[in-house]
C-alpha cells in the first residue's frame, strides 16, 4: 500500500506519514538511518516528522498543503480516521480545497484480531459527506498507485480507502 502510494507521488509532494508507513519514503533515495529517529523529518526528501498523536497528522498534512501549494499525501490507519482532528482536517482541506490526498489504510481483520468498532461507516463516506472526492481500493500496490495517480491530476482534496 506505502509503496504504491508513495510511487504514484512527484518528488516535490510532501509525506506525512506515521512511524510504520514512513518508510516509503526510502523509495525517494532517504538512507534508512535518517528514519531511525521518528521525531525528525527528512526535509530533503519532503518528510514531516511523526506526531506522536497519529489523528493530529492529518490536520498538519492539511497545514503543509496549504502553505506549500504542494500536493500532500498523508497516510493514516483507522483509529486516526476515528479522531476529530480527523474530521477537521477533512472539513479544513475541503473548506480551503488543499491540495492533499488522504490515504487511509483499513485492515479486514476481524476474523483474526476482532477489535472494536472505531469509526460509525467509512472514511471515504465520510469524505464524501463532506464534498470530497474519494475512492475505496483494495489494499494493493497498483490499486493504490492507481487512485493516488488519478487523485492527484484533481484540483484540492481527495481521499482513498484502502482495504486489506
Amino acid at each position: 500500500i506505502v509503496a504504491g502510494a508513495v510511487q504514484a507521488m512527484a518528488k516535490s509532494d510532501w509525506l506525512v506519514a506515521g512511524p510504520r508507513t514512513r518508510v516509503g519514503v526510502a523509495l525517494r533515495g532517504c538512507p534508512p538511518e535518517r528514519l531511525v529517529d521518528v521525531r525528525s523529518g527528512a526535509r530533503p526528501y519532503k518528510l514531516l516528522p511523526v506526531s506522536m498523536t497519529p489523528g493530529t497528522q492529518a490536520l498538519h498534512a492539511v497545514g503543509v498543503a496549504m502553505a506549500t501549494q504542494t500536493r500532500t499525501l498523508c497516510i493514516l490507519g483507522p483509529a486516526s480516521a476515528a479522531d476529530g482532528s480527523f474530521h477537521e482536517a477533512l472539513n479544513t482541506a475541503v473548506l480551503n480545497q488543499a491540495p492533499v490526498t488522504f490515504l487511509v489504510a483499513t485492515p479486514n481483520n476481524q476474523d483474526d484480531a476482532p477489535f472494536c468498532t472505531q469509526l460509525q461507516g467509512s472514511p471515504a463516506a465520510l469524505a464524501t459527506a463532506m464534498g470530497m472526492p474519494s475512492t475505496v481500493v483494495k489494499g494493493n500496490a497498483k490499486a493504490v498507485h492507481k487512485a493516488v495517480s488519478t487523485n492527484n491530476k484533481k484540483d484540492g482534496p481527495a481521499l482513498v480507502e484502502a482495504n486489506y
